[in-house]
């Protein structure tokens, strides 16, 4: 197998599907789906402005789902469907005919709440936040995108050969319809027409039927749902260049087999079920342990040294250490070597995590500036085979790197893991001596508050025994300084950092009522 060949390895158990995408022998891509998050990215709606805010530039929409979508009111076309479209007015041009450019139309962006509108999901929801949502509705085929009220024709920019692109360009304008728009997607080089027309009839049909939904209904509907993850993969990243597609599920197997059949038939070859014992993931590259240290906060370096990854509310810091990174060369080289193998793991871990937003990278500091300059350079190669888009700044004397990364949906991280009901994400947890504490002034304002001299308290086993150790006295000093008793209980099921205090004889909790 040649390492700078793609493959695709597809994990398909009871409630979750796993694809990961292997380039030179390594994982640098990981996608997940289940059923209770299943993609939204793709999916079309009629949807329903439920609010505009003009000070945030944001309309957000009912789209039928958990969660409002939202645009930004400069981005939004509310006219996006003129009478002719409705009505179904579309002309396939011949492929003999010469192409008049269409005039473009000037969109009306006078908009109220509750007025009726398409709009496709372009981002995942994140947190509390609802799917970024757009009017300007794709229906993506697997050789091109159609564009419903847009003109000319784009074509990939992975595409660069001129010869190449004025064919594909000619070619295409002479087979899509009045008032549509195409983008020629990377896997169109070298295809011929044929290929052109099933794709572009395949969703010319699905746009008819969505207009034909969109005119019926008089509620938020879900009009058109995208492919589901293994399916996506398979039609927008299973090209030429991927080695082979392993997939450990019959049923999926074949349904990958016959979708290839039919629109990539030179493809077929490369598909391969993985029968036997042993997991995919286990068997190919080490996946599943790559897999898991993907979600390690400190990731280490082959030649010593680390990189440390941390989420904030505003960025996310990722900090190199040098640790034992020791070589017999000067101290500059050292360092200047440590972060190249640390931009080059980064770059990885960015894709393999699907971090996005604002991200801060700092680098150890180097000395001369021509080294940052360099490292900067290889950095922003191995950027180069990330799809997201992305932002960078140079390094700073500091050695610091402020970049932006697209991000779609929740990251990978997000995805698997839940805030700590213990710390709530902070990562932290208050010493068991600051709980002392803060028991202490619980009981004073509880006693001031009230002038009982007796109440109930619950906590962890762990937690009681530290206040009664004899060498500490903690409990007996409240007992003494408060002139309180205290009935206590027991309950392991509160966390060590954790109590409960309750009206005697009681169920009735108090613990907020006199917490500072």
């Amino acid at each position: 197998m040649k390492d700078n060949l793609k493959e695709i390895f597809i994990n398909v158990s009871t409630n979750e599907t796993r694809v990961a995408i292997i380039e030179e022998g390594r994982l640098v891509e990981m996608f997940l789906e289940r059923p209770d998050n299943e993609r939204k990215i793709g999916n079309i709606y009629a949807g329903y402005i439920d609010n505009i805010v003009p000070g945030m530039n944001s309309v957000f929409i009912n789209t039928g789902e958990e969660q409002n979508g939202f645009s930004h009111l400069d981005e939004f076309r509310r006219d996006l469907l003129p009478k002719r479209v409705l009505d179904g007015k579309y002309i396939f041009r011949s492929m003999d005919e010469d192409i008049i450019p269409a005039e473009q139309e000037k969109h009306d962006r006078r908009f109220e709440k509750g007025s009726k509108v398409m709009v496709q999901a372009i981002k995942e929801p994140i947190g509390s936040k609802g799917p970024r949502v757009t009017t300007d509705v794709t229906i993506p085929g697997r050789y091109i995108v159609l564009i419903p009220n847009d003109h000319g024709v784009k074509i990939s920019k992975k595409i660069t050969n001129h010869a190449e692109r004025r064919r594909l360009n000619k070619l295409v304008k002479n087979l899509i319809p009045e008032d549509f728009g195409v983008i020629v997607r990377t896997a169109a080089e070298n295809k011929e027409s044929s290929s052109f027309t099933n794709d572009i009839i395949s969703t010319f049909n699905i746009w008819k039927k969505i207009v034909k939904d969109y005119k019926k209904t008089d509620k938020p509907k879900l009009l058109y749902k995208d492919y589901d993850l293994a399916s996506s993969i398979v039609r927008d990243i299973f090209t030429e260049d991927v080695a082979r597609m392993v997939v450990d599920s019959k049923e999926l197997y074949d349904q990958i087999r016959e979708y290839v059949k039919n629109n990539a038939p030179e493809l077929e070859k490369n598909i391969i079920l993985h029968e036997g014992g042993e997991p995919v993931f286990d068997k190919y590259y080490h996946i599943s342990r790559d897999y898991y240290i993907s979600l390690s906060r400190e990731v280490y370096l082959k030649t010593g040294g680390s990189i440390v990854i941390d989420h904030t509310e505003a960025l996310v810091a990722i900090d190199v250490n040098s640790r034992r990174f020791i070589r017999n060369k000067s101290q500059e080289e050292n360092i200047v070597n440590l972060n190249l193998t640390a931009a080059k793991e980064i770059a990885r871990q960015l894709r393999l995590r699907d971090l996005g937003g604002l991200i801060v990278i700092d680098f150890v500091d180097m000395a001369d500036a021509a080294n940052r300059e360099k490292v900067l350079n290889e950095f922003q190669n191995y950027l180069k085979a990330d799809k997201a888009k992305i932002s960078i700044e140079k390094i700073s004397k500091f050695g610091l790197v402020e970049m932006t990364r697209q991000r779609l949906k929740p990251s990978l991280t997000q995805t698997i893991y839940e805030d700590c009901p213990t710390c709530s994400g902070k990562g932290i947890v208050k010493s068991k001596e600051t709980i002392a504490v803060q028991l202490d002034r619980w009981l004073k304002n509880y006693k001031f508050n009230t002038n009982n001299s007796i109440v109930d308290i619950s906590l962890n086993e762990e937690l009681y025994n530290f206040l009664n150790a004899t060498d500490k006295r903690l409990l007996h000093e409240m007992l003494i300084k408060n002139w309180i008793k205290i009935n206590f209980t027991v309950n392991n099921s509160l966390s060590l950092y954790d109590f409960r205090c309750f009206v005697p004889g009681t169920t009735e909790d108090i613990t907020k009522q006199y917490m500072n």
